[in-house]
């Protein structure tokens, strides 16, 4: 097997603990013995190990003189731990690290291939680090600013529409974008929806795609009335779930509560909140009210759209109930991919 193999293997691994760590990165490793055999880690959600310690501990003795195939620089601070994981792989003995990227956490950020090195360890930097970088870059602006990486779904027909003129929205894409958007779920720490959302689709907002694994989010619906029925899936246990309201209300969940702004609630002071939780993804899935708010609030990260081979036409709802007046204003994107989904499009932005 190549290096490139070993590392794609724990890029795999760190895809997997993905939406299930969070405040932590998800991180993967493979540890190559010198006889070829191969132990493998993943970051465990808190009190659980770290990556590097799992796949060390797997090895025990055999770890001497391994090489380490880790997505993430090693940890140097033992936080809420006995020791970090630099100083399990010198006590371990393994002799080669070879790592995709930098931790951009300040209290680590290159310290940790620093100790390694000074422990006579060999260190490499940068395989597969476009992939890396990509997985932690919730992680990487959670750790900076302690605010939620913000990523904005939406799905329409191909002339923009995201319901009929009767209000039928089930299904605009077809099975394979919605799949995709339980993939979309696993991966992240949260799902949002407004209220209007709850009222009139009663979703889920849990993946339930047969494969899947991880925990499921937890369920957030932005409401500033009070409307959102107590009867509503999102409370039935399935998954956790909470209520960011502006009047105090009372729900079967817990609620926060914070300040009314532009005629719906403050999202900035939601989304802050949400990070002092330690959620590091949020994933909203708004109708065209709370669309056009983020949109509005310039709090969105990424934009993911699904275009269905459908034109609807006439005065049916588009995706954004408000925007702007002139075209001097509208918000640009950059797109980043555009791929097929099945029979829709996919199309991935950052603004």
């Amino acid at each position: 097997m190549t290096e490139a193999t070993y590392m794609a293997r724990a890029l795999e691994l760190a895809n997997r603990a993905d939406g299930s760590v969070a405040p932590r990165p998800p991180v993967g490793c493979v540890l190559v013995t010198p006889d070829g055999e191969t132990f493998e880690g993943r970051t465990k959600r808190k009190p659980g190990p770290h990556a590097e310690a799992e796949a060390l501990s797997e090895a025990g003795d055999r770890a001497k003189g391994a090489t380490a195939y880790v997505t993430l620089e090693p940890c140097c601070v033992a936080v809420n731990k006995p020791v970090s994981c630099a100083d399990l792989l010198i006590e371990a003995g393994v002799a080669r690290v070879v790592a995709s990227i930098t931790d951009p956490c300040p209290d680590i950020d290159g310290r940790g291939f620093a100790k390694l090195r000074d422990a006579g360890i060999e260190v490499e930097i940068g395989l597969q680090q476009d992939e890396a970088r990509a997985l932690i870059e919730p992680f990487a602006k959670w750790t900076l600013t302690r605010e939620p990486f913000v990523t904005l779904k939406l799905a329409a027909s191909l002339d923009g529409k995201v319901a009929a003129p009767d209000g039928t929205s089930r299904w605009i894409t077809g099975e394979e974008a919605r799949a995709d958007v339980h993939d979309l779920r696993r991966r992240v720490d949260a799902v949002i929806v407004g209220s209007g959302t709850v009222v009139g689709d009663d979703p889920a907002l849990t993946f339930r795609t047969p494969g899947l694994e991880g925990d499921q989010p937890l369920r957030v619906v932005f409401d500033s009335s009070g409307r959102t029925p107590r009867s509503a899936q999102i409370f039935d246990g399935a998954a956790p779930s909470l209520v960011v309201t502006t009047d105090g209300g009372e729900w079967p969940s817990e609620t926060i509560k914070v300040a009314p702004a532009h005629g719906g609630l403050d999202i900035a002071a939601a989304l802050r909140a949400l990070g002092e939780r330690g959620l590091c993804h949020v994933l909203v899935e708004a109708g065209p009210t709370l669309a056009g708010a983020f949109m509005a609030s310039g709090l969105v990260d990424r934009f993911v759209l699904y275009l269905a081979p459908k034109i609807i036409g006439g005065d049916a709802p588009g995706l954004f109930r408000d925007g702007v007046k002139t075209l001097t204003d509208a918000w640009q994107l950059q797109i980043t991919n555009v791929g097929r989904v099945g029979e829709d499009i996919k199309i991935e932005a950052t603004r």
